[in-house]
């Protein structure tokens, strides 16, 4: 059962965690969304279809998030407790941080289950979804407009370039069109005209209005002119190719496919080691929010005489370089080393140095894992600072 002060510590947390989430999802999807309208736009196709990349997007980049969040919750949480003595109070009843970090640990538990959900199943079918978007555009099974003032090749061997485009498409002026076919070619030209939907999705009608039409056939002397008010030309659209399927690659695959995979002795030795780099990976990924709360803590305690964020500094350090070398273990069992002397040696690397920073801030009097820090940059910048005095006291 959740005491009020566990409830209290909750409130504190979710509040750093949520703003932190909302900031990081933000400015990575704002990123990702320029460049993928710039290449929307150079594929010819709609607008629409940014959002629709950018939803299957989301989970990658809450999945990046998720960790900064519950750090920087965490951290900054126990820093205002304890700047506010708070701490000192909830300290003197009887209440040790080995008890306050169960509701941090409830926390992570629950966010180990989201993560495990997001990693090991909605990014690989998010990242196909993208991927199957990023093909259809380039196929042009998403109606991609024609460019102005291009040839292009629009399918049953019809060639179209217009100079001026209107109204996203619905109207097109200075239209010029060749069709071939068994030793036939027709062209035409209009003064404007447009695209129409049709019964049958394979096929659209092209109206032409004011033109000239020219048939040209070599069983025939010469060619047939005709002019027009009004012309129906029906084109059938190049069938569509369909997308691979699912997988092949680990990114693809979820987590139960990925057990299976690693050890399937019907591939090669490579695609093995790929699936089983990333199944650690992703299983190391999730159970790291359980170590969090332990590093967090006491790197967010500080003294309220200083009031120094040198936590904020070396835990978001930390978590960084973490992640880089979690990568890199990736990699490396991927080449063929093992996944326990890699990724799991890492994993118990960063698990002994939070629990070692816990156990100062919970069992030694007085305990401030990072004072070593304070100190060490005070001896360094004494000495500056008094140059600098004695510098801008001369220049005076």
């Amino acid at each position: 059962m959740f005491t009020r002060i566990d409830r209290y510590i909750l409130t504190q947390i979710l509040g750093p965690l949520f703003t932190t989430l909302g900031i990081a999802a933000l400015l990575l999807i704002l990123e990702r969304m320029l460049r993928l309208f710039d290449f929307v736009v150079n594929q010819g196709g709609p607008v629409e279809v940014v959002f629709q990349m950018l939803a299957n997007q989301v989970p990658h980049y809450m999945g990046l998030a998720l960790p900064i969040g519950l750090m920087l919750g965490t951290l900054l949480a126990f820093r205002k407790i304890s700047l506010s003595s708070e701490y000192d109070a909830i300290t003197s009843s009887g209440i040790g941080l080995n008890r306050l970090v169960r509701p941090v640990l409830a926390l992570s538990l629950v966010l180990v289950l989201v993560n495990t959900i997001l990693v090991g199943w909605v990014q690989p079918y998010g990242r196909y979804a993208y991927r199957s978007l990023v093909f259809d555009l380039r196929s042009g099974a998403l109606g991609a407009s024609i460019r102005v003032g291009e040839f292009v090749d629009i399918g049953d061997n019809i060639t179209l370039m217009i100079e001026e485009s209107r109204d996203q498409g619905a109207e097109l002026l200075g239209i010029f069109m060749e069709r071939r076919s068994d030793g036939r070619s027709l062209a035409v030209s209009a003064e404007r005209g447009g695209f129409f939907a049709t019964d049958d999705e394979n096929t659209i009608l092209l109206r032409l209005f004011n033109g000239v039409l020219i048939d040209l056939n070599e069983g025939q002397n010469k060619p047939r002119v005709l002019k027009f008010d009004q012309q129906d030309l029906t084109v059938k659209l190049p069938a569509k190719e369909a997308f691979r399927e699912r997988g092949g690659e680990e990114l693809e695959m979820t987590l139960p496919e990925l057990w299976v995979e690693k050890d399937n002795p019907v591939l090669d030795a490579k695609e093995r080691a790929a699936f089983n780099g990333n199944f650690h990976w992703r299983v190391m990924h999730s159970i790291t929010f359980l170590i969090l709360p332990f590093l967090a803590i006491p790197l967010g305690l500080t003294n309220k005489r200083t009031g120094k964020g040198t936590g904020i500094v070396v835990g978001l350090t930390l978590l960084i370089l973490y992640n880089e070398f979690m990568e890199a273990m990736e990699t490396a069992v991927q080449s063929g080393a093992s996944p326990y002397g890699t990724i799991w040696l890492l994993f118990v690397a960063f698990g002994l140095l939070s629990f070692t920073l816990f156990h100062i801030a919970a069992h030694k009097v007085g305990g401030e894992p990072l004072a070593w820090i304070d100190k060490s940059w005070a001896f360094i910048s004494g000495p500056i600072k008094r140059l600098s005095k004695k510098v801008m006291g001369v220049s005076d």
